[in-house]
This record gives C-alpha cells, sequence and structure tokens, in this order.
C-alpha cells in the first residue's frame, strides 16, 4: 500500500467520525477556498519562497532571509484555536 492509499484511508476513516454537521462545514470551507484558486497560486516543488518575516510565540520577529543565511528553511503552519 502506497502512502497515498494510507492517507486517504485515513481521510476517510476520520471523516466517518464526524458529524454531518461538522463535513457540511468542512466541505463548504474547501469550496470557498477552491473558489479563490489558492492552489493554482501555490509555490511549486523547487520553487523559492519570497521573503518573509514571521512572529513567534513571544512575540519575536523572524526574518526568512537571515534564517536561510544558517541553512535550509522549513515553515510549517499550524491551524488550531488551542
Amino acid at each position: 500500500m502506497t502512502l497515498n492509499e494510507k492517507l486517504l484511508g485515513l481521510k476517510a476513516a476520520s471523516r466517518g467520525k464526524l458529524s454531518a454537521e461538522t463535513q457540511k462545514i468542512m466541505a463548504d470551507a474547501l469550496s470557498a477556498i477552491e473558489a479563490t484558486d489558492q492552489k493554482g497560486r501555490a509555490l511549486a516543488p523547487g520553487d523559492a519562497a519570497p521573503a518573509f518575516t514571521l512572529a513567534d510565540h513571544a512575540g519575536r520577529l523572524w526574518t526568512s532571509t537571515e534564517l536561510l543565511k544558517e541553512g535550509p528553511l522549513v515553515v510549517n503552519f499550524f491551524r488550531g484555536s488551542w
């Protein structure tokens, strides 16, 4: 089984645990994202990201330009309401 097949299985299993209302909210949100062509605006593999500045949990600002001087950079966005 490929990784993609495993991920699709996990996705289907997790969706089955959600209420119909939650599934509709998620489907509506996905439709809204697709309508704005966010996927078409995404960087392709190998593309360089534009320079940016982000704040960490303590409010300190970090620039991609400075961080890249130390080596490769990985940025991960967590979406949540904790």
